[in-house]
């Protein structure tokens, strides 16, 4: 299956469900390769609930879930007003396919649409290439704790800047 067979639409109180469902197996499967045992209990320990999602998703930030051809949700992104992203989650059996990729396109569109001068976010060892192929800097590795376990992600950023913006730029260089 490729990306032109996924739809982005805005999400439903509906989807709540699904969305705890692909957080908590992408967790398990897809961090399996680049994190401990030990780390993937705790990151899975915090998953939000389905009730946490829907209120979270319901506070103004803009937020898209993808749907594959049979209407099954197969992964989920949001942005905040800051231009802060705060989940990127593909489900571990659509993954690989592009539905993260097709996720970040459609959040830079808004960001643009928004007047954003960047998205952010945190990256896991899993998300971080899909990220950085979207064109967003790794700034810097974060070390913390979770219920005493080390574990870590990546600070990543992306500059929208908008074609008028890149065109001023150029006619200064």
């Amino acid at each position: 299956m490729r990306t032109r067979e996924v739809e982005i639409r805005l999400f439903r109180t509906s989807d709540a469900d699904a969305l705890a469902n692909i957080y908590v197996a992408a967790v398990a499967q897809l961090g399996r390769g680049h994190y401990t045992p030990a780390q993937l209990r705790v990151w899975r320990a915090r998953s939000p609930s389905a009730e946490a999602i829907r209120d979270a998703y319901l506070d103004g930030r803009r937020a898209f879930v993808a749907v594959n051809e049979y209407g099954q949700v197969s992964g989920f992104s949001d942005l905040e007003q800051n231009g802060h992203i705060r989940y990127l989650y593909v489900s571990p059996h659509m993954a690989g396919r592009g539905i993260a990729r097709k996720l970040l396109v459609t959040l830079k569109d808004q960001a643009r649409a928004l007047g954003l001068s960047r998205i952010f976010a945190e990256a896991s060892e899993v998300a971080l290439p899909v990220f950085e192929r979207a064109g967003f800097l790794s700034l810097q590795r974060q070390n913390f704790e979770i219920d005493g376990i080390a574990i870590h992600n990546y600070a990543v950023e992306k500059r929208i800047l908008d074609s008028a913006k890149r065109q001023s730029a150029k006619a200064t260089r």
